[in-house]
């Protein structure tokens, strides 16, 4: 989770711009990072392995408990116990 700027993100820049703050909270799901001389953009748009598409349901499951802990426990309470990688 975070606040703040965009990180690059094209989609996240839209949205601070049409609201014209960038000071709401957002719900991120990591995707790694390429391999050494990878385009980080080529990187981004490739197909999930299969690996990472039996974590998908998992990771949904997962962001929609962190909105839920926003919203029930405030954004500082969720940050603390979801930012990370999943434990187990």
């Amino acid at each position: 989770m975070a606040v703040g700027g965009s990180g690059g993100h094209n989609g996240v820049k839209s949205i601070i711009s049409a609201l014209g703050d960038p000071g709401f909270a957002r719900v991120r799901v990591g995707i790694g990072r390429p391999a050494p001389g990878r385009d980080p953009a080529d990187w981004v748009l490739s197909d999930f392995s299969r690996a990472e598409t039996a974590l998908v349901p998992e990771l949904v499951v997962r962001a929609a408990d962190a909105v839920e802990a926003i919203v029930k426990d405030g954004l500082t309470t969720a940050m603390n116990r979801f930012n990370g990688k999943p434990k187990g």
